[in-house]
């Protein structure tokens, strides 16, 4: 492996924990019962920490220009929709087309955005919390999280220059 795919792994998963916390953060201040154990909270930051290793190895392999078929990894990143994660899983595979320079992509980025909080919103229509801190913090952990997810939809070059070229398309402010 070249650096770059060993600095990208790296800073994957430090982005990945740190996603982790944020939402580990939301979850605390959206329950009624605040009561969480360190094995739940181990567990997340496990998963999450898997899921932003990976997207950060795809990143790498994709700016050394290596083959497509290593984005088959990203299904290590399916554990972390488990159980209650569930609701962000439209976020992650449609939500990263959002970040794509198409607008068919960018809408279908949306529409996988705008599911998530619906589902969001039927399950909790009920609950007594705040709804500016519920649908705020959601919006963006899934904001975030395609951000991320949109490494799985980018287009694979041959080397670093087409990948600034890629990025410029996506970037026009992006400097050369």
């Amino acid at each position: 492996m070249t650096v770059r795919v060993l600095t990208t792994t790296a800073a994957g998963l430090g982005l990945g924990v740190g996603w982790g916390i944020a939402a580990r953060g939301w979850m605390r201040l959206i329950s009624t019962e605040p009561e969480f154990s360190w094995t739940g909270t181990a567990m997340i930051l496990a998963l999450t920490g898997v899921s932003g290793l990976v997207l950060g190895l795809l990143n790498g392999l994709r700016r050394t220009g290596r083959s497509r078929w290593w984005r088959v990894l990203a299904i290590l990143c399916l554990p972390t929709f488990a159980s209650p994660g569930m609701i962000f899983l439209p976020a992650f595979l449609l939500g990263g087309l959002l970040y794509l320079p198409h607008l068919w992509a960018r809408l279908a980025g949306v529409a996988g955005i705008a599911l998530s909080q619906a589902g969001l919103w039927v399950t909790t229509r009920d609950d007594p919390v705040n709804p500016w801190v519920l649908h705020g913090g959601f919006l963006v952990l899934s904001l975030t999280l395609a951000a991320g997810a949109a490494e799985l939809y980018r287009p694979s070059g041959s080397g670093e220059a087409a990948v600034a070229e890629q990025e410029l398309a996506v970037d026009p402010f992006a400097a050369r």
